[in-house]
């Protein structure tokens, strides 16, 4: 599905890309051609995408920006517009997990999943509207989540946020479908990411070797994902190669949400 120059001339912005699957979209989207604004709250991470992105012969700018904050999200937008001309995909993507039973989930944490999770990328939907009608169209990817529709226990409103992702991507489609934009969902089942390696940490070793054990037996591959997998997934539906693809959302989990044995 990635193709090198299928996204020549094109601008694109991707949140949370200081690591994991925000990273390995905009390394993607750049090894396509794309100019990539690589966006998370944190700038050092940020920093260092771009490094990787211009190290490699592509062109990326960093962006601090918070996405549940208006003025933020307009900012990076006007960014991408102002130093690369406009602005064609948008990968949403930015996210945090709390894994905190509802009964026992303080309100503040509550409140930062839903902000990030779900205001985020209304947000930078919002806002990406006008510039990529004036550019003729575009591609928007909102980054779900396998626990949309299988979730786990402690993750209450992480899974509703996701949800409610999916639910945007459709309904949102309905609106500027006819400027040529498309809106998609990805739902990514286990990743080899930094939050993986980080929920990991956070477990002994015995409660680590059986997580990961009951990853393996839920997924038809027997194995995690990778963050490039999740990348061309990503340049597919940004590229013209998914011209007629819209409104859709689209498990990468090795067959997680089919087997349903975790």
């Amino acid at each position: 599905m990635r193709a090198q120059g299928a996204l020549d001339n094109k601008v694109a912005i991707v949140t949370g890309a200081g690591s994991g699957i925000g990273a390995g979209s905009a390394v993607a989207l750049a090894g396509a051609g794309a100019a990539v604004v690589v966006n998370d709250i944190n700038t050092e991470a940020a920093g260092e995408t771009v490094d990787r992105i211009t190290a490699a012969g592509g062109v990326a700018m960093a962006d601090g920006g918070d996405v549940s904050l208006t003025a933020d999200v307009k900012a990076m937008i006007q960014r991408a517009v102002d130093s690369y001309g406009g602005l064609d995909v948008l990968h949403a993507n930015a996210g945090v997990e709390r894994y905190v039973d509802l009964e026992a989930m303080s309100e503040q944490d509550m409140d930062l999943l839903l902000d990030v999770d779900l205001k985020g990328v209304l947000l930078c939907a919002q806002y990406s509207i006008a510039p990529m009608r004036a550019r003729g169209g575009g591609s928007m990817i909102f980054t779900s989540s396998v626990q949309a529709s299988h979730s786990l226990p402690g993750c209450v409103v992480y899974a509703a946020a996701k949800a409610g992702v999916v639910a945007a991507a459709r309904s949102l489609t309905l609106e500027v479908g006819r400027d040529n934009i498309r809106v998609n969902a990805i739902s990514p089942g286990t990743i080899d990411t930094p939050m993986l390696t980080r929920d990991l940490e956070d477990m002994n070793v015995e409660e680590a070797d059986n997580f990961m054990d009951r990853v393996h037996a839920a997924n038809t591959l027997g194995r995690v994902g990778t963050v490039e997998e999740v990348g061309a997934l990503v340049v597919f539906l940004a590229s013209d190669a998914s011209s007629y693809i819209s409104s859709v959302n689209i498990a990468i989990d090795a067959g997680f949400t089919a087997v349903k044995a975790f």
